[in-house]
């Protein structure tokens, strides 16, 4: 099974005061509960896809504990937070195929477009899974879908939902 996520800057006190205003009290409180919410989808076994901005700053678990805490079989996306968090990712983007899907998935929703404007290996995109907008929006034109931990109740989200949102999303949105 896939499960998608990203943006869940594991350790960052700004995410909870300054830029998204998550509903948590303490930076530790955001991470015990980004974790169990994690642990009750993804099972052992399972692939998660994090799409960029695992975890910010020193402080905290480092990657190699927070990976020792969620299930599943990990592969990281770099985001714009990613250089010095540990992870050090060579991974900028992917390409999968997943229900009848060709899929996109990075970190910036302007480097999806970019890459779907110029699809350099001809796989016609169906759709693209992003991040890095936090609340900004779920769905969007180009067609992307935002897996952000911000726009999922802070659970990771298996395709099949995805996909049955975002159609759910087109039939109410006019001219898509």
């Amino acid at each position: 099974m896939y499960w998608f996520t990203g943006d869940q800057h594991f350790n960052h006190e700004n995410i909870l005061t300054k830029f998204v205003f998550r509903p948590f009290q303490t930076v530790e409180d955001m991470n015990r509960e980004i974790i169990r919410r994690h642990n009750e989808r993804v099972k052992p076994g399972h692939t998660v896809f994090h799409l960029g901005d695992f975890r910010m700053s020193n402080q905290g678990p480092n990657v190699h504990e927070l990976m020792e805490m969620l299930n599943g079989n990990h592969v990281f996306i770099a985001g714009n937070h990613d250089k010095r968090n540990g992870l050090n990712t060579p991974l900028k983007y992917a390409v999968i195929q997943s229900y009848g899907k060709t899929i996109l998935l990075c970190h910036d929703p302007a480097y999806a477009l970019e890459l779907m404007s110029t699809d350099p290996y001809h796989l016609s995109f169906d759709l693209a899974f992003t991040a890095h907008v936090h609340e900004k929006w779920k769905f969007n034109e180009g067609p992307m879908v935002n897996v952000g931990v911000d726009q999922w109740d802070f659970y990771p989200v298996e395709a099949r939902q995805i996909l049955k949102a975002y159609k759910a999303w087109k039939k109410t949105e006019p001219n898509r």
